[in-house]
């Protein structure tokens, strides 16, 4: 493990972990993947950098889009459906009714009558029935932990920043692999740093 302060400018790739055991491993494997001690360097945090990061791998805020949900307004069909239905049978029952007490219910108002309440409380039962939820593709909402997870910082003075410095800095498969490893372990990579 080599600890040196060079100029920021002077690294081809700089990662941060969270923690110092991270990054020896990390170290380890770039040295057994054929990377010497003078090209792999091991920092404190701050040390340089800006800490201008970038996030790898799929884009966390993505499943705020999938888990949105929406209620469907009213259908009108079923609005026109459920008052033409309670219209027939109120319209049935008042006819009846009006069959049975001739004297106190009057064939054709009561029959308007009955026909008019079926309409109204069909529309309104159309209206409010149970509206189906768009964007529920199985996820349950409650189970989602509600605190994402924060990077833990380390403590002052430990090792927990690899830098690269590599004498051919065009060799772009070399580069490549090297940012694999410190992307695979864990990882983040500070884009201020690098040669210009």
């Amino acid at each position: 493990m080599q600890q040196q302060q060079q100029q920021p400018g002077s690294y081809d790739l700089l990662a941060v972990f969270t923690d110092e055991e991270k990054a020896d491993a990390a170290s380890a494997k770039l040295r057994k993947e054929g990377f010497s001690l003078d090209e792999v360097f091991q920092l404190e945090e701050g040390m340089v950098g800006q800490g201008q990061f970038r996030e790898h791998g799929p884009n966390q805020a993505r499943s705020d889009y999938f888990l949105r949900t929406q209620k469907t307004g009213p259908k009108p069909i079923y609005i026109i459906l459920f008052a033409v239905i309670f219209g027939v049978i109120l319209g049935v029952l008042a006819l009846v009714a009006s069959f049975a007490l001739p004297r106190i219910l009057p064939e054709p108002t009561t029959l308007i009558v009955g026909a008019l309440i079926g309409i109204i409380l069909g529309a309104s039962t159309g209206t409010f029935t149970r509206r189906r939820v768009r964007g529920a593709i199985g996820q349950d909402v409650t189970k989602q932990t509600a605190s994402k997870e924060q990077p833990v910082r380390s403590s002052k003075g430990a090792l927990n920043v690899v830098a690269l410095r590599l004498p051919d800095s065009e060799n772009i498969s070399r580069k490549s692999r090297a940012r694999a490893i410190l992307l695979n372990s864990g990882g983040k990579i500070d884009r201020s740093v690098g040669r210009r």
